[in-house]
């Protein structure tokens, strides 16, 4: 289990990324369009007016879906290398 230094040093390293625009590739942006328009558009595999509690953990799960798939693909610079 990482510790609180482990910890604030990749939050410091996903922001530092995220500032050079390696975290938001163009498929990442459009893969948070996507998760972000099924969350609001109404047309879901489980729609909240026909299932409340199955639908908002459907577009949950899409969510938590995509934010890892954007943490874990981002394309990051060598060490010591920058854009």
């Amino acid at each position: 289990m990482p510790n609180l230094q482990e910890k604030l040093q990749k939050a410091r390293h996903s922001f530092e990324a995220s500032k050079r625009g390696t975290l938001w590739t163009p498929r990442n942006k459009v893969l948070a369009v996507l998760a972000a328009a099924y969350v609001i558009l109404p047309l879901d595999i489980f729609p909240e007016f026909v299932f409340p509690l199955v639908g908002w953990l459907d577009d949950l799960g899409v969510l938590a879906l995509a934010a890892w798939w954007i943490n874990s693909h981002r394309e990051t610079p060598p060490p010591g290398q920058t854009h």
